[in-house]
């Protein structure tokens, strides 16, 4: 086929392309062929090599080389018979090359077989046409009155620079989005998490609600699974002891940053995770965005709700590889005989993690000594008592690996049901079980 409106072929990849993917961002999509010769239209010969370099230099593009970031707009292909990209038309028209700018000299626009100029008048256009296709995210925000101690101190956390404008904060040069509402320290967005006895809903052990800046709760919930996520210790002949988690963290992390950064924030609902005895359930409010299928995200396809939210996200460092988190989650489970479900829905999207330990045959015998399940409860306090004698709070809250405040509690809690005692004072303080007669 001759290059036209919607093909182009290039013989390798360089700064210019990105006046091609604009300018399909801005009319009406189309494909680009790399590695093609622009003459003869004859394949050239690519080595895989080339073919990971080019890729690697496309990703990067993708989510830094364009404004506003064309997220779920560009597939890159490099595997096809010939590498190919593919370039949907975009929603928040018009698209710039991000070092040049809203002007003539980072919009193009695709005219016949030609990446081209805009004119300041088709660039205003573009503007008034798409003014009213933003996502939530992009709205204005109802409230103005924002702070955000919360993001800054994330955004020192991860040694970024705090800026508004840079992290898409804006809906015009004066006036917050929702995108800046929802990691504001006003936000009134709620995330709800509860842990059960058993696999069913009929008898909790613990829930709270959390709320805050967006990526607070993020942090607070990640915080909080982890406490819970207990610790099969495996002893052998091996000279080290092997620790299992019940669930692998970079699977949680995944699954919640995903909840927090797709959810359909117009439905009155919440971010919901449960914690069962063999599974962990997160439920994000809103099914998948832009007619794609489960199958195609799982291929990488991406699909997103809110672009300005994902972009903050990223730039906080939640995100680490955009697009990949369901292909991540996969690989967490890779060296156990389970993995990830997803129950997609129209208006909700749950993550199913299996618990890894979690064996009903097993389960229902006492557990050995050399095998057993460490969570941040008061059965595994009792457990070290009486498997390793007396022992301080320190040891104790190294042993379950959670916080001076939780073991505190626990043991006061203990103590007080007449289980456990106090031994000795100051830094001589030991705790020990107290044995039924």
């Amino acid at each position: 086929m001759n290059e036209d409106k919607n093909i182009e072929y290039k013989s390798t990849l360089t700064s210019k392309l990105k006046r091609e993917i604009v300018s399909f961002l801005n009319t009406d999509g189309g494909t680009i062929y790399l590695g093609v010769d622009d003459e003869t239209r004859e394949p050239l010969k690519i080595t895989e090599e080339q073919k990971h370099e080019w890729e690697e230099k496309l990703n990067r593009w993708y989510t830094n080389a364009f404004y506003p970031t064309p997220f779920s707009l560009i597939d890159i292909r490099p595997n096809d018979e010939v590498f190919t990209i593919k370039v949907k038309a975009g929603r928040h028209k018009p698209y710039a090359i991000a070092n040049q700018g809203f002007d003539s000299n980072g919009v193009y626009i695709r005219f016949g077989s030609s990446a081209v100029k805009a004119t300041n008048e088709q660039i205003k256009r573009m503007l008034q046409q798409n003014n009213g296709n933003d996502e939530f995210d992009s709205e204005k925000s109802e409230n103005q009155d924002l702070s955000f101690e919360e993001l800054q101190k994330r955004a020192k956390l991860k040694e970024v620079d705090f800026s508004i404008k840079a992290l898409h904060m804006l809906k015009t040069p004066n006036v917050y989005n929702n995108a800046a509402f929802l990691v504001s320290d006003q936000n009134t967005t709620t995330t709800k998490v509860a842990i059960y006895q058993g696999n069913d809903v009929m008898e909790f052990k613990d829930k709270r609600e959390i709320t805050g800046a967006l990526t607070s709760q993020i942090d607070e919930l990640l915080y909080y699974i982890n406490l819970n996520n207990r610790t099969r210790i495996e002893i052998d002949g091996d000279p080290q002891r092997h620790e299992i988690k019940d669930y692998p963290g970079a699977a949680i992390r995944e699954a919640v940053v995903n909840a927090f950064a797709h959810r359909d924030y117009l439905l009155h609902s919440t971010v919901k995770v449960e914690i069962f005895d063999n599974r962990m359930e997160i439920l994000s409010p809103g099914g998948i965005p832009d007619g794609l299928t489960l199958e195609e995200v799982k291929d990488g396809m991406t699909a997103v709700r809110n672009p300005q939210l994902v972009h903050i996200l990223d730039k906080l460092k939640y995100i680490e590889n955009y697009g990949t988190g369901i292909r991540r989650m996969y690989e967490a489970y890779r060296n156990t005989e389970k993995h990830p479900s997803f129950d997609v829905r129209p208006n909700s999207f749950k993550v199913i993690l299996p618990n890894i330990n979690w064996d009903k045959d097993e389960i229902s015998q006492p557990q050995p000594n050399s095998q057993k399940l460490l969570g941040v409860d008061s059965q595994s306090v009792m457990y070290i008592l009486n498997t390793y004698g007396s022992q301080t709070r320190k040891s104790i809250q190294e042993r379950l690996n959670t916080s001076a405040y939780h073991v505190r509690n626990l043991l006061k809690q203990l103590i007080q049901e007449g289980k456990v005692r106090q031994v000795g004072k100051s830094v001589n303080t030991k705790y020990e079980s107290v044995k039924k007669r």
